[in-house]
């Protein structure tokens, strides 16, 4: 299976230094680097679940944008991340009563069920 990502252009530029496969190395670093961040005390708990939100967001929205044959779900990747962590740094909300409100949309619009679903390259295996 590929990517249907042209090999040439800007689009092709982008496919080779982002491809798809990168997307759990990136989810990797976000996680680490929030709990360096708070095993250090350079953050509290708050802010390093804002940062969280944040660096999960803009991943979570790359890939979509790079990648999604469907315009919705890029539109709504680019809305709910970065919304959850504007409501949080303004106290409209907390971060567990987002993470309800994040799954519950993430259930209506089948976000887990087109994640898993998400175009990947052929890899070899054991690479």
């Amino acid at each position: 299976m590929t990517t249907g990502v042209s090999t040439t252009g800007w689009r092709g530029k982008i496919d080779a230094l982002i491809p798809p496969s990168m997307r759990e190395t990136l989810y990797r670093v976000v996680a680490g680097a929030s709990t360096f961040l708070i095993a250090f005390g350079l953050v509290n708990h708050s802010e390093a679940v804002l940062w969280a939100q944040l660096g999960t967001s803009l991943v979570t929205l790359l890939f979509a944008l790079l990648y999604t044959t469907v315009v919705w779900r890029a539109a709504l990747y680019g809305v709910v991340g970065p919304l959850g962590a504007i409501l949080m740094a303004y106290g409209i909300v907390n971060d567990v009563r987002w993470a309800l409100i994040t799954a519950a949309v993430g259930q209506v619009f089948g976000v887990a069920t087109a994640a898993a679903k998400a175009v990947q390259p052929d890899v070899p295996v054991g690479r």
